[in-house]
């Protein structure tokens, strides 16, 4: 009879336990803040997952308060009784209940600047990455200046191959999908303001391209951040002395003048644990600075510089405005037409 009782109460426990990871993922889906954490293609999940956790949570503790052994034990030849110290069901529980009250209780945290050190920036969809800075040893640079005079071509090559696979990345996730996009249903959810999202072909990027190269003034809104950027990245000597206007966080590289650093924003695949950096390399004059990690609108003309071997673009600011931190600081891989 004791051992009755108590596995009810760990039955019991465990349907609490469901209910609150349906009470997290329905609060986040509630507020908003959903997108804190999973790009808008993998909300619909989020739906399904409160469901099935919410009728789980309610069998559980249906199941807790039964006095028939066979709904109880399910009959199933198993000892589902505790066997282990107190103290580790104690650990075990903790392992599933401190992510519900964090959750429940504790203020959502944006990624800054800090983050942004430790996987290194992305200028444009992935076309190039500057590492993190951690061994200042110029002994690096020197190997790789050996290696290209030693064979240019292969280790052009190279190079080309790597940025090649950094910006396929991706794209290979579902054809079904990408179908299915071409005949107007997405069927990966919404953007920020209702539509579907979009999958970018490659006719699209001409499409996109030739407006952006015919606009007076190119501006990087949220929907686009990543498509704009990444065709900006590709074809930096076209975009010449193009008025830009774009949003997004200050990050100083540890190599970077005291005038310069990236306009960056954290870009989301999946969730929040694949976010990457993408950014473009600025540079102010005038008296004002800019800390790290302050939001600005920045407006200037894009210009080009070279970066360990690589042509960027690169924005000279003419007017910048500290803003506040956007609702959501994140940007994702889909984006709307322009016409």
């Amino acid at each position: 009879m004791p051992k009755e009782r108590d596995y009810s109460f760990h039955v019991y426990l465990r349907g609490i336990i469901l209910i609150g990871f349906f009470l997290v993922i329905f609060k986040l889906l509630i507020t908003g803040n959903i997108q804190h954490f999973i790009a808008p293609k993998m909300v619909p999940f989020s739906y399904f997952s409160i469901a099935v956790l919410f009728i789980l949570g309610v069998i559980q503790i249906w199941r807790s308060g039964s006095k028939n052994k066979e709904e109880l034990y399910c009959n199933c030849g198993f000892d589902h009784n505790q066997n282990g110290s107190p103290f580790q069901t104690f650990l075990i529980y903790s392992i599933f209940i401190l992510p519900v009250l964090t959750g429940l209780l504790f203020p959502i945290n944006t990624l800054d600047s800090a983050v942004a050190a430790k996987r290194g920036i992305k200028y444009g969809s992935g076309l190039y990455t500057q590492p993190p800075d951690i061994n200042t040893d110029s002994s690096l640079d020197i190997s790789k200046a050996e290696e290209y005079l030693d064979d240019p071509e292969g280790y052009m090559a190279k190079l080309d191959e790597k940025a090649e696979d950094q910006s396929n990345d991706g794209l290979d996730e579902s054809n079904e999908g990408i179908e299915t996009n071409l005949e107007g249903n997405s069927g990966l959810g919404t953007n920020q303001d209702g539509s579907n999202i979009l999958i970018m072909t490659s006719e699209d990027q001409e499409k996109l391209k030739d407006e952006l190269l015919k606009s007076e003034k190119i501006v990087v809104d949220d929907d686009q951040y990543l498509a704009i950027l990444n065709i900006i990245h590709e074809n930096p000597s076209l975009f010449i002395g193009k008025e830009i206007e774009i949003v997004g966080f200050a990050y100083k590289e540890p190599d970077f003048e005291n005038d310069q650093f990236v306009v960056a924003r954290f870009g989301v695949s999946c969730c929040i644990a694949d976010a990457s950096v993408y950014g473009i390399v600025s540079t102010m004059d005038g008296p004002d600075s800019i800390e790290e990690d302050q939001w600005v609108r920045a407006t200037g003309k894009l210009s080009t510089t070279t970066m360990n071997e690589w042509e960027l673009p690169f924005l000279k600011i003419t007017d910048v405005e500290k803003i506040k931190e956007p609702e959501n600081p994140y940007v994702y891989e889909y984006y709307t037409p322009l016409s």
